[in-house]
């Protein structure tokens, strides 16, 4: 039962609801159909109607903001990088046109429903305040973490950064369908000029594809695996599948940044589940190592070992832990190089001080659009910037940028490169001396 404070909220929209009723006809089968062409303008102006009911102008207007915001600093650093464009999740691409007409969608079939007298109007508004609130969290929530990635390569190609992965040089900000052939490469790669690569992946990982119950076993994990923000990678990294790893299936990140959007989220507090019902014959397989883990993490977590155990044998679902408690257990099990936090809100000094005693960096009050407060954060990434070890052309050209800068010399790797075959043109006979030499040695090498 809706409570009172969501129908209540709706009574605004009574009118139009009485108004589209009547012009509304249901077929055998519950099947809808207008009777005349102003009834599709009224179902319009009904479901803008119920999105304003939930979600205030102020709110609305934010998520245009941070859209707009979003696409101009996107199509801003696909340019300073190289990239050809840019795409968003399939959900948050559609919020990113329209946030309204998005959310208008989200309504749809609730409200088809309603028409057909399948659900009542109270049923019908506690569905919708649902619906608009968890599309409005989740858009705005994968808005701020692809804006937190764009802003840090931002300022990495100030340094120089040139996009290299992927080589058709469209960047796709989503997982959808990336991996399904058993692998989890990176939503993008760049090369800092005379630092090298860092691979960025955009929460990872998810399911990898399976065939059978065999091939599921092998990637089991990957269903149960905790998912942070953002993974950042050392050099060229282009698939961070690890079956062998005992804990994680992946390899282990040099770099995690978690980012948090809403005001109160550090307040907040959600269910950590444990394992599923028994239904394949690996759940026991599955069952110790989950049981091994959760024991392990009962001090990070605060949370009793009677409880773990109960979680573990199935006797209780799951622990409600808070964010920040969260937060520590994704420093727990991943053990980066180098945890970061970017929260859109200003802290308490309290909870800056539980993060940071825990090995977290925070980096707080960072809002879309104030591209300064991200700086911090992309100068401590670049220090994991590496060359690619199978790169020894790369590796050659970072060195040599390295000693010219020993010198006083900062020079781009575009730059680099044509001051070489320009000092070698003008040095052709010392250069052809050199590479005989260099020849002679290697065939006489055994």
């Amino acid at each position: 039962m809706a409570q009172s404070s969501d129908l209540e909220a709706l009574r605004g929209c009574i009118d139009l609801l009485s108004e589209l009723r009547k012009c509304v006809k249901v077929l055998p089968g519950a099947r809808i159909t207008f009777t005349s062409e102003s009834c599709e303008d009224t179902l319009d102006k009904f479901r803008e109607c119920v999105v304003y009911s939930y979600i205030s102008s102020a709110e609305a207007e934010k998520a245009r903001r941070y859209v707009e915001t979003l696409r101009q600093l996107v199509n801003e650093v696909s340019a300073l990088i190289g990239a050809r464009g840019w795409l968003l999740p399939r959900e948050a691409g559609d919020f990113a046109r329209n946030p309204v007409e998005h959310l208008k969608k989200k309504l749809t079939l609730y409200t088809y429903d309603l028409l057909r007298r399948r659900i009542n109007i109270e049923e019908y508004a506690s569905k919708a305040r649902a619906a608009l609130g968890s599309s409005m969290r989740s858009n705005l929530r994968i808005i701020y973490e692809v804006y937190v990635l764009v802003a840090i390569v931002y300022h990495l190609s100030k340094r120089g950064a040139k996009l290299v992965y992927p080589e058709h040089r469209f960047i796709h900000f989503d997982r959808h369908g990336k991996q399904v052939s058993g692998t989890v490469p990176p939503n993008l790669v760049i090369n800092i000029d005379g630092r090298g690569a860092l691979s960025f992946f955009l929460e990872a990982p998810r399911p990898l594809g399976w065939r059978d119950f065999k091939d599921l076993q092998q990637v089991w994990r990957f269903y149960i695996t905790l998912r942070p923000d953002l993974m950042v990678y050392s050099g060229v990294v282009l698939d961070i599948v690890d079956l062998s790893s005992p804990d994680i299936p992946i390899k282990r990140p040099d770099v995690i940044i978690e980012c948090k959007e809403l005001e109160d989220w550090f307040i907040r507090r959600r269910e950590l589940k444990g394992p599923v019902s028994p239904s394949i014959s690996f759940n026991e397989w599955f069952k110790r190592w989950l049981s091994g883990l959760w024991t392990g993490l009962a001090d990070v977590l605060g949370v009793d070992s009677s409880i773990v155990k109960e979680v573990t044998e199935g006797r209780r679902r799951g622990v409600w832990v808070t964010e920040t408690q969260l937060i520590k257990l994704y420093n727990a099990i991943y053990k980066p190089r180098g945890f970061y936090l970017v929260s859109s809100p200003r802290l308490p000094a309290h909870v800056v001080n539980e993060l940071e005693s825990s090995g977290v960096k925070v980096y707080d009050g960072v809002v879309v659009g104030d591209l300064k407060a991200l700086e911090g954060v992309s100068e401590e990434i670049l220090k994991y910037a590496r060359p690619p070890p199978e790169d020894y052309e790369s590796t050659l050209l970072v060195e040599l940028t390295k000693q010219l800068r020993e010198r006083g010399l900062e020079v781009r790797r575009e730059d680099l490169v044509q001051a070489l075959l320009e000092f070698a043109l003008s040095r052709v006979e010392d250069l052809a001396s050199y590479l005989k030499a260099k020849r002679a040695l290697a065939e006489a090498s055994p």
